[in-house]
């Protein structure tokens, strides 16, 4: 157990308060699920942010990553857990952005994390908070980069780690998570990995550092929080620049409430005049859909399989949908085709391979421009999440298919054809 402390946590709704030491606070706030119906995850209440704060933090060494802004985050411990997180490059996308007509088109490359995702950020504070709160272990419901990420964390902080995972998870992500040492249990539906999770966390302990509950909540506000930190890398890394948009993939919505919460930090310090528009880059539709309702409608809905899998949820989240409209954004969705395109071209445009589901940003940027949702001046930033080599036999096959295409296509060809084609060459 480390000695330290944890912010208060409270409801963005309905302000209920609950105490933090409450083994039942990843379920969210029990006053809106019997009032609304659905799970609102709380907030924690860090203190309030200052221009002096984020000086002394610029002051620090920048290889303390996120805990460089310590001061910021709602986690504090006289050791906190970490792999060096944070610090991730911000890159200028000079290909992919002649291509959309962008005037300033940037990522910020999360891959760079030691885990190569932005999970990291989430990790490093969720696991030192269960620390702090002297779990017995860390538990995590996740397809991949979320659970090798938490396995990693608890390793270096000598915690248990379980992950409550799919049957049809990549073994490639299986083995991430088991190198590390996380006990895996595999399963075919989503309500047994949950009670897995319920039990453990009522009757031995276990701290949940995931979305652990159905309808989904979204994971624990303390490495919700951990996000907070893109935002003011983005501050520092572009400080004579406005941001106009982040553009971020979103499933259950922890990284977009966390950078969202980031930029509301720096309004509150009075360093920024205003956040950027938040956009959600999604498959399916959910959130879009979620945000044209007047209710609060969370799904689920219908589904496919897709290569965006670590964001293939059928539901959003409260949080989701709060984080974007409180910051004037929009949701945009993309097809798979145009996903895996995204994927290739940005490799081969910009010398970046992301995972799918950082490719959903990609192609939701352009979907964007055209659409109107951006403007070509705008200065935008797309967070990528993760590696493609978590997942490269799935961008393999479309490699793959699409030389097959091109080979079928150059055999049709007519010789008249062919041959108007290599004079034009020629």
């Amino acid at each position: 157990m480390a000695h330290g402390w944890l912010a208060k946590l409270e409801c963005p709704r309905c302000c209920y308060r609950p105490e933090v030491k409450d083994a039942a606070n990843y379920l969210g706030c029990p006053r809106c699920r019997a009032e609304i119906g659905i799970p609102v995850n709380y907030l924690a209440m860090s203190a309030p942010a200052t221009g002096e704060k984020f000086d002394k933090a610029l002051a620090r060494d920048p290889n303390l990553g996120i805990w460089r802004w310590e001061s910021l985050l709602p986690v504090h411990s006289e050791a906190p857990i970490t792999l060096g997180e944070g610090n991730t490059p911000l890159i200028r996308l000079d290909g992919v952005g002649k291509r959309s007509k962008a005037g300033s088109l940037y990522l910020k490359n999360e891959a760079s994390n030691p885990t190569w995702t932005h999970k990291d950020r989430l990790s490093a504070a969720a696991v030192t908070a269960a620390s702090v709160l002297g779990a017995s272990a860390v538990v995590a419901a996740s397809t991949g980069n979320h659970g090798a990420s938490i396995a990693a964390y608890a390793a270096r902080g000598n915690m248990r780690c379980i992950i409550s995972t799919y049957t049809w998870a990549p073994e490639t992500m299986r083995t991430l998570m088991e190198v590390y040492g996380a006990e895996v249990h595999g399963f075919e539906r989503s309500e047994q990995r949950y009670e897995m999770i319920a039990v453990g966390a009522a009757e031995s302990g276990w701290y949940p550092c995931s979305n652990s509950t159905w309808p989904p909540v979204g994971s624990p506000p303390y490495g919700v929080d951990g996000y907070k930190t893109i935002a003011y890398e983005l501050w520092e890394q572009l400080p004579n620049q406005s941001i106009d948009a982040v553009v971020v993939p979103t499933g259950y919505g922890d990284c977009i409430r966390g950078i969202a919460r980031g930029f509301d930090d720096l309004r509150e310090a009075g360093v920024v005049d205003y956040s950027p528009k938040l956009i959600a880059a999604e498959v399916f539709g959910k959130i879009s859909r979620s945000l044209r309702s007047s209710s609060n409608d969370l799904g689920p809905e219908s589904v496919h399989p897709t290569t965006a899998f670590s964001i293939s949820n059928e539901c959003t989240t409260y949080q989701a949908l709060d984080a974007v409209r409180s910051n004037g954004g929009r949701a945009v969705s993309v097809s798979e085709e145009d996903i895996l395109g995204a994927q290739v071209d940005l490799a081969r445009l910009d010398g970046l391979y992301v995972e799918a589901s950082s490719a959903v940003a990609v192609a939701a940027v352009q979907q964007a421009f055209r659409s109107g949702i951006l403007h070509h001046d705008d200065t935008v930033v797309l967070v990528s999440t993760s590696s493609g080599l978590k997942d490269p036999g799935t961008t393999a096959e479309f490699l793959a298919q699409r030389k097959r295409r091109s080979d079928v296509g150059a055999s049709d060809a007519t010789p008249s054809q062919s041959d108007g084609i290599q004079r034009a060459d020629v």
